[in-house]
């Protein structure tokens, strides 16, 4: 089993060192950067350094976008959108929405653009991060790409036909992206993690021909359900995984843990290595602390993720 863990970075190697020389001190193979807008244009360090020093300590580096175009999990701040406002998702009425739409080809082109300069510096695979239907956007480009594939008014849809169209572009965007990685860079590992709320969509995704690796996060550290609840799910994807021929990876939550939940990380982290997917991974490094998703008690929920790790390793 494959373990890593998603790192926030830093812009100094002199931090990334210390912090990588400790991530492979636990076993780990992979470390998941996630990158934002602005790592690409100011604090450039991050994915300059990162893939060097990560492969001389027997890392794996692989690039997140995290928060890009104001999707794509958190770190929500596009300055790309702000210079782009036309990349902007629009409600019904024409409003403006605060997040990007990945149907637009303009943000889609940007995207690209980020994936050849982080590949080019040495990353060795792009994880799709949380992709998911965009319900509320009536854009110029979700309703072109509507009247393409049904001949009709996005503003008049059926319930039905509508969610049909909302998951159908996140496996596009998945599969164009994915494309692109392996066209441009065939060495590339190709990931995404598609969230339990969008299961609908995991058999398509696995069917995705560029797509690598496929996985889903569990996040219920903060829940009250039966943490054995959560292997029929992870059961279901590696089935697909397996028809489907693509590696099959887990997450488990090291991030904005409440106070007197951190054993939750152990015993989900128990599950999951008993189920024995493909990788393994933590989001995020070290409780991700000092950003407004840190655990109330990162060091304690760090010490159950870092016993996970040994334990997938065991």
């Amino acid at each position: 089993m494959r373990t890593g863990v998603s790192y926030m970075g830093h812009h100094n190697p002199v931090h990334i060192k210390t912090d990588l020389a400790e991530m492979k001190q636990l076993g780990c193979d992979d470390v998941l950067v996630s990158a934002q807008e602005n790592d690409f244009v100011h604090f450039t360090g991050k994915i300059q350094f990162t893939p060097r020093i990560a492969k001389d300590m027997g890392l794996r580096p692989l690039a997140i976008f995290w928060g890009a175009l104001n999707l794509f999990g958190g770190g929500r701040s596009s300055q790309f959108l702000l210079e782009h406002p036309e990349g902007f998702q629009r409600g019904r009425d024409g409003a403006h929405r605060s997040a990007g739409c990945y149907v637009n080809r303009l943000c889609v082109a940007r995207i690209k653009e980020m994936l050849h300069t982080a590949t080019e510096l040495g990353f060795e695979g792009y994880f799709v991060d949380e992709p998911t239907p965009l319900w509320e956007c009536y854009c110029t480009s979700c309703r072109a790409r509507y009247m393409e594939w049904y001949g009709g008014d996005l503003g008049a849809a059926e319930e039905v036909q509508a969610a049909e169209f909302r998951h159908r572009c996140v496996i596009e965007y998945v599969r164009e992206i994915a494309e692109f990685c392996k066209t441009s860079f065939p060495h590339t590992e190709t990931q995404c993690c598609v969230m339990p709320c969008d299961r609908d969509i995991w058999a398509k995704a696995s069917q995705i021909e560029f797509l690598d690796n496929l996985g889903t996060d569990i996040y219920w550290v903060n829940e009250d359900i039966d943490v054995e609840e959560m292997t029929p799910m992870i059961r279901d994807l590696a089935a697909l995984c397996h028809e489907t021929g693509k590696i099959h990876h887990e997450w488990l939550q090291c991030w904005g843990v409440r106070a007197g939940r951190e054993q939750r990380i152990l015993d989900q982290g128990r599950i999951l290595v008993r189920e024995k997917p493909d990788a393994l991974y933590v989001w995020a490094w070290k409780g991700q602390i000092g950003t407004t998703e840190t655990c109330h008690d990162p060091i304690k929920s760090w010490e159950m993720a870092a016993e996970v790790l040994r334990m997938a390793k065991g």
